[in-house]
């Protein structure tokens, strides 16, 4: 057996124990970064500037959240702050960026330096549009001004302006033969210059639908421009959103087809898809007033060659039931000029309290558009009704009334407008021995009103007035007595509930509507909103009734068809001070 003895020199013990200590400080090291690799940028704070010049920084800061503070971080950082502060015109600013001794925020100081201010704005147009007054008024409005800082997004701003303005008019050719920004950093002065070759400015052309379609007459007839006049983009717009507005189409496009311009026009294409021969909508929603209900639509948009349609309606929901029928024979504009003959059927039980009320009608109507863009409509209606208030016995009316009504309705935001208004006014009457019941004059206006502030803040006004002059308003049918309340009228308030009474305390309807509704929307999130709102009304035949009034809160979650509008209203005038919620589905214009 053999043995074997490790014999370690004292030089080799002090070598092995260095070894040691500097694995030792390698490992600490090694942990120590590490540690630090795992933090990342939280926050950031900025010192030295405010306003515009802080919010510009933060903007770029605000991107660096996430990342870990290494030195590059820093290198990145201080050249980002350093661009944000001369895009709005210090160009010799002191930018110190340092991490905290968390490294988890950044601390950013920023001496500004001197401003740098335009000295001098050079804008010359040459070609058509130089005497195009259009074009000028927007140049000479741009938000560059001779004194002011210079500010990048500004002259951004104003070159696409300006670029917008030349395509929205027609200077399909325009060229920009000098678009610069010169800064002297001695002097701390700007000098910007625009040199706009307009070129000719084009005109509509021929207008080319590219297939086959038996509505080319009402497509040409709908156009809002004529051939030879001075082009503008907003005259597509209009001229897109009456054709969609139309029965025929499913899609509509119109554009200009700049690439085939020629001898200073552009030709205007027009591409449809028509509806099927036969088309059907089903659809449902809830209202507090009528509870569950359900929708469904037939149309037939083409019958005859020169565009007559059908459209028939089916409404059926707990307490109301109503079918309608109408074959319209369009003029020169399927949208607005045309006659309809339509039938209807109407039938509410228990919609108001102890009320029945079965109508059964027929109309004929002449609308067309006056120079004023009011939907103007004359119409004769003849109106067979069976009503019951209460316990009474069953009435009959007949009516036969001609009357006229001018509508006009401006809105922006489709199903979600931000703005707008609507009118409504109309006048008709009955004679007694005249097919009618009693002799009666008829008159109603309605108006609203809708308004957006600073982008979150919307105004929501309306108000209903109606008046008739009849000598007993026991002779009046049912339907068309004037009652208020509900989810349209006087919230907090049961449909029709404000109403004159007879001796048994029936509501039995007045002669005198006056109504109204200020609402205010805040808008907190995108698809939110919270309104606050007061309503008021009477329907009275003297003016001796109350006038009641309904207040309070709700939500507005805006969809695809409109907001979905959830209120809590308190009927603040009633004795029991009684509280009711309603839903309600669409636009509020």
């Amino acid at each position: 057996m053999h043995r074997y003895i490790l014999r370690i020199k004292g030089k080799d013990i002090y070598l092995f124990n260095q070894f040691l200590r500097y694995m030792f400080i390698f490992c600490i090291l090694l942990s120590a970064q590490s540690v630090a690799s795992e933090n990342v940028i939280e926050d950031y704070e900025i010192k030295g500037i405010n306003d515009d010049l802080e919010k510009n920084v933060a903007l770029y800061l605000k991107q660096l959240i996430g990342e870990k503070p290494t030195l590059t971080l820093r290198r990145y950082a201080k050249k980002q702050v350093e661009n944000s502060i001369k895009a709005l015109g210090y160009y010799g600013p002191k930018v110190e960026v340092n991490f905290d001794k968390d490294e988890r925020d950044l601390v950013v100081r920023v001496e500004r330096g001197p401003a740098t201010r335009i000295a001098a704005i050079n804008i010359s147009v040459k070609g058509a549009g130089k005497q195009d007054s259009a074009l000028l008024a927007v140049i000479n409005n741009i938000t560059l001004k001779q004194g002011d800082i210079l500010n990048h997004g500004h002259y951004d701003s104003a070159h696409k302006k300006i670029e917008s303005m030349l395509l929205e008019l027609g200077y399909f050719d325009a060229k920009w033969p000098a678009r610069k920004l010169e800064v002297s950093l001695g002097k701390h002065s700007a000098e910007v210059t625009f040199i706009i070759e307009t070129g000719v400015r084009y005109q509509f052309g021929d207008i080319v639908i590219a297939s086959d379609t038996p509505a080319e007459k009402y497509i040409r007839s709908l156009a809002p421009f004529a051939k030879g006049q001075p082009y503008k983009s907003t005259h597509i717009a209009d001229y897109n959103l009456d054709l969609s507005s139309t029965p025929y189409f499913t899609s509509v496009r119109v554009y200009a087809d700049i690439t085939e311009r020629k001898n200073n026009q552009v030709p205007i294409k027009v591409d449809v898809l028509h509806k099927p021969a036969n088309s059907y909508e089903v659809g449902g929603g809830f209202s507090t007033d009528l509870g569950p209900k359900v929708r469904f639509k037939w149309s037939k948009p083409w019958i005859t060659q020169d565009g007559h349609y059908l459209e028939s309606n089916l409404n059926v929901s707990e307490r109301q039931q109503d079918i309608s029928m109408a074959y319209t024979i369009p003029e020169d504009d399927p949208n607005d000029d045309l006659w309809r003959f339509s039938v209807g059927y109407k039938l509410e039980d228990e919609l108001a309290n102890n009320i029945y009320s079965e109508i059964l009608t027929g109309q004929v109507q002449r609308q067309w558009l006056t120079d004023n863009n009011w939907v103007r409509t004359a119409f004769i209606r003849r109106d067979h009704e069976t009503y019951r208030i209460g316990d009474d016995e069953e009435e009959s009316s007949e009516m036969l009334m001609p009357g006229i009504s001018y509508a006009r309705k401006k809105s922006k935001g489709g199903t979600t407008p931000y703005w707008g208004e609507q009118w409504l006014i109309s006048a008709e009457f009955g004679v007694e021995d005249v097919l009618s019941s009693t002799n009666l004059i008829r008159v109603q206006l309605q108006n609203a009103w809708l308004r957006t502030y600073l982008d979150r803040h919307l105004v929501f006004l309306k108000a209903n007035l109606g008046a008739m002059l009849v000598d007993n308003i026991a002779n009046v049918p049912y339907s068309l007595r004037f009652f208020a309340g509900g989810d349209q009228s006087v919230r907090g308030f049961a449909y029709q509930s404000i109403s004159p009474e007879n001796d048994e305390g029936q509501l039995i309807g007045g002669k005198y509507l006056v109504s109204g509704t200020a609402e205010y929307n805040y808008q907190f999130a995108q698809n939110w909103r919270v309104a606050l709102f007061v309503d008021g009304g009477t329907a009275t035949n003297d003016f001796s009734d109350r006038f009641e009034v309904g207040a309070g809160f709700g939500f507005r979650y805006l969809t695809p068809v409109g907001p979905v509008r959830i209120d809590h209203a308190w009927g603040l005038t009633k004795e029991s001070k009684s509280t009711r919620l309603s839903i309600t589905i669409g636009p509020e214009i």
